[in-house]
């Protein structure tokens, strides 16, 4: 009778235990049946925080390892990953495709461990792996012999000069900082909302303040601890937040990256392509190197000299809406117009001001066009900033003669553009119900 006892006590400890090991972002998630899975989202306007199913992965977090960080790569061929080790041997990256489950034939990276300069006790790693193939899954591992991360996907886009890539604005996570549990949260539900509506996105651009203080570790967790932004490729903007030490550089590793443009050591902009579409983030948190984004978008565009479309990433907007940056902008615009005009920029995503400013055709002189959508061989730049992805902060935009459409939504947006060899679509939707609240094409006919 006692070893009966005995044993269903053991049994009941072990099921406990096994509920328990799990260490995922919402372990209490449960998955949706598979009749539910395959029924067509809500029409929009009637979505939902919910609508999305929840992406939900082994947190990194669960191991030794921390801050893995999953960026663009200088083509679809390429992602550069970096993440924080305690150990300083050699970092490795354990690559392979989805049916190799064992990783018998994974490709392996060795990258140096260089010494944090903020997180004591820690070593940065950074790898580009490379050769990828188009419209594949891949699995893979970080880490060393002394500890490993759990195994996460990859899956590559078709490589293509039809796509799409997933922009949003300021997520700047802390602000306020006791209301970063919320905003972590409200986060990972915009990244879902990203997953669930854009499998196949080629990657996602955040314009800048990813954290609201620089130097605050937890903040930066709240960002990266998400287990979308595994699978996808990040291509981060600095913002001014983001200003003030290595932070940034060291945790991101990004491609093609300049000189020019710096503030805080190895940040400057950079440049990668996706199919005929040449994409140029600018830092431009330093004023007195405000000169040299010409100097880079020169060298990058001569580089890249058979491309159709060129779109230029920035965290402060030369047309923005918001009274309290408006200096700001105005002393911006001028580099903008000339190397604008100088290298044909057809579109300029910007973040800052938290509410979202479509403008009109930009010409050299600052002067203006007008043109409905779709809008055939506009002559101009046409310049869009948009508003907040987390919450933490919304601003109401004023009355600027150059904008087409100025809004303040209290709800976080996010916005697709669709790339084809004719046509360059821009479309924002209020994130939890699904809402379209702007549309704009461009379109590319020859004369």
């Amino acid at each position: 009778m006692l070893s009966g006892v005995l044993l269903l006590l053991a049994l009941l400890c072990g099921c406990a235990k096994q509920a328990e090991e799990p260490d995922t972002e919402q372990e209490t998630a449960q998955e949706a049946p598979e009749e539910e899975a395959e029924q067509e989202p809500p029409a929009p306007g009637e979505e939902n925080w919910g609508t999305a199913p929840d992406y939900s992965v082994p947190m990194i977090t669960g191991t030794p390892i921390r801050y893995l960080s999953v960026n663009v790569g200088s083509t679809e061929e390429e992602v550069c990953l970096t993440w924080y080790s305690p150990s300083a041997e050699a970092g490795q990256v354990y690559w392979t495709t989805a049916e190799d489950t064992e990783f018998a034939d994974a490709y392996v990276y060795s990258t140096s461990a260089e010494p944090s300069e903020i997180t004591s006790g820690y070593y940065v790693n950074k790898v580009t792996v490379t050769g990828l193939l188009p419209e594949t899954e891949y699995q893979y591992q970080v880490g060393s012999e002394e500890a490993l991360s759990p195994v996460y996907t990859y899956t590559t886009p078709a490589f293509s000069d039809t796509f799409r890539f997933t922009a949003v604005g300021d997520p700047q996570l802390g602000k306020p900082v006791e209301e970063l549990n919320w905003q972590k949260n409200n986060w990972h539900k915009v990244l879902n909302k990203v997953k669930y509506h854009f499998p196949d996105t080629s990657f996602l651009v955040s314009l800048g303040d990813q954290v609201n203080d620089f130097e605050d570790s937890e903040e930066y967790g709240a960002l990266l601890n998400q287990g979308a932004l595994y699978s996808l490729s990040l291509a981060p903007v600095k913002g001014n937040h983001d200003v003030g030490g290595p932070q940034y550089s060291e945790h991101f590793t990004l491609p093609n990256q300049s000189s020019l443009g710096t503030c805080d050591g190895d940040d400057g902009d950079y440049w990668f392509r996706r199919g005929n579409a040449l994409f140029l983030a600018l830092n431009t948190m330093d004023p007195a190197k405000w000169g040299e984004h010409g100097e880079f978008i020169k060298a990058a565009s001569e580089a890249n000299p058979d491309v159709k479309w060129k779109i230029v990433f920035s965290h402060y907007s030369p047309y923005n809406a918001f009274e309290a940056y408006l200096e700001n902008a105005q002393n911006i615009r001028p580099y903008f117009l000339e190397f604008t005009a100088e290298y044909g920029i057809d579109l300029v995503l910007c973040g800052h001001d938290h509410a979202y400013v479509r403008t009109y055709f930009i010409q050299e002189d600052g002067s203006f066009e007008e043109y409905e959508s779709p809008a055939v061989n506009p002559e101009g730049t046409m310049y869009v900033t948009l508003s907040s992805s987390s919450g933490s902060l919304y601003h109401r935009p004023g009355a600027q003669a150059e904008a087409a459409v100025l809004l303040k939504r209290d709800v976080p947006e996010v916005t697709d553009v669709q790339v084809t060899p004719d046509s360059l679509k821009i479309i924002t939707y209020n994130a939890e119900t699904w809402e379209t609240t702007d549309e704009f094409e461009i379109r590319k006919q020859e004369t």
